[in-house]
């Protein structure tokens, strides 16, 4: 008796045989889920420097690009050298913005922050005061208040949290080596990827095609191309808008005469580059700093940073990064919770452009089945 497979048993062995594939390796990530992130944290560790490197090479493409076509387009040099000289001056450029910027907010950082260790003792007796006269007017005794903010542990708490850290900074010689040597295998890595990058394209290209169909190919292609866009749109994005953020707030905190101007430019600029929840996380620790200086300080900053956010939602954020993403508040706010969880502050930061790409594959996926299928989900109009 011979026994035939065909082409229909062929691929229901396939599908089942991915099928369990699939539900095998998930099944392995969960039961071994402390060995796999301990690898991943390895790998990590070692592909750091190049994945630095390629987001290196990402922010400068297009000023190689602009120099290479604006700046070199017309003269007799060689293609080769108008791309070496175009990287090169990106390089001279984003080094000089790199050092003005440690040089110029690094050591106010520094002062500020031995400012505020210096007073924090007078700081916290202000605190007292104002507490001991609002308790006052609202007939709640001294000792109430005393009790009420060592329950808290918030004096214990900071006092170690300065003790600990702040003498700490000096003995960070070691880490500061092993970073200065990952930049600079990040930069050399970020020099031959924007030096060969057609022909690192062109392999990646030929690598998708060899092991995809045409069909699948394509639109790994199209999906590429459109992970770039958004990336590019989106990171460089953020970091101008932040960085406009942490100059107009730390312009206004001068203005209007607030202490540590540097320090808390810089934690709202920082922090404003994380979605939705960025603006909070950067001036409540702000606020509370100022409250222990003084509440009028921090009334003063909570009126003027909700008016700086307005106008960043409404005006600098829109002209700056545009509508690239494509997806809902509500899908916002959800790749920035699971971001965050899965991979803190740049999780939070990443998770919404990757999610986004995410989104549009499986809405593209599922809107050529439907065409295949012949199937039209109607829109659902709202009531009036």
């Amino acid at each position: 008796m011979n026994f035939q497979i065909n082409e229909e048993m062929k691929k229901k062995i396939f599908v089942y045989g991915a099928s369990l594939s699939i539900a095998v390796l998930i099944a392995m990530f969960f039961l071994f889920f402390d060995r796999v992130v301990s690898v991943l944290d390895f790998l990590l560790s070692i592909l750091f420097p190049f994945l630095l490197g390629i987001f290196i090479a990402f922010l400068l493409h297009k000023p190689t690009k602009l120099f290479e076509k604006k700046l070199f387009g017309k003269t007799r040099l060689s293609q080769n050298k108008k791309r070496l000289l175009s990287i090169m001056i990106s390089f001279i450029l984003f080094l000089c913005i790199i050092v003005l910027f440690f040089g110029t907010i690094i050591p106010s950082l520094i002062d500020s922050f031995r400012q505020f260790s210096e007073n924090f003792t007078s700081y916290w007796q202000n605190l007292m005061d104002y507490a001991t006269s609002l308790g006052t007017k609202f007939n709640i005794s001294v000792k109430d208040i005393e009790q009420m903010l060592n329950e808290g542990k918030i004096l214990d708490t900071l006092t170690s949290t300065l003790t600990k850290y702040l003498p700490e900074i000096a003995n960070y010689s070691v880490s500061f080596i092993r970073l200065l040597i990952n930049l600079i295998l990040a930069l050399v890595s970020a020099f031959y990827i924007l030096l060969d990058r057609e022909s690192l394209v062109r392999g990646l290209k030929e690598l998708n095609y060899a092991l995809f169909d045409k069909n699948t190919a394509n639109f790994l292609t199209a999906w590429t191309e459109d992970a770039k866009l958004v990336f590019e749109k989106y990171i460089v994005g953020s970091i101008i808008d932040s960085s406009i953020i942490g100059v107009s707030c730390y312009i206004g905190v001068t203005i209007l005469q607030i202490p540590y101007a540097p320090m808390i430019g810089f934690v709202v600029g920082i922090t404003n580059v994380i979605p939705v929840f960025g603006p909070f996380i950067g001036a409540i620790p702000v606020i509370v700093l100022l409250l222990l200086i003084d509440p009028i300080y921090a009334l003063i900053f909570a009126i003027f940073i909700l008016v700086l956010q307005q106008i960043d939602g409404n005006v600098i954020k829109p002209i700056v990064l545009g509508d690239q993403l494509g997806i809902s508040g509500f899908w916002i706010l959800f790749s920035v919770t699971i971001g965050g969880g899965l991979a803190g502050v740049v999780g939070m930061f990443l998770g919404v452009p990757v999610f986004a790409l995410i989104y549009a594959g499986v809405r593209d996926f599922s809107k050529t089945r439907l065409e295949k299928k012949k199937v039209k989900i109607p829109e659902k109009k709202q009531a009036a």
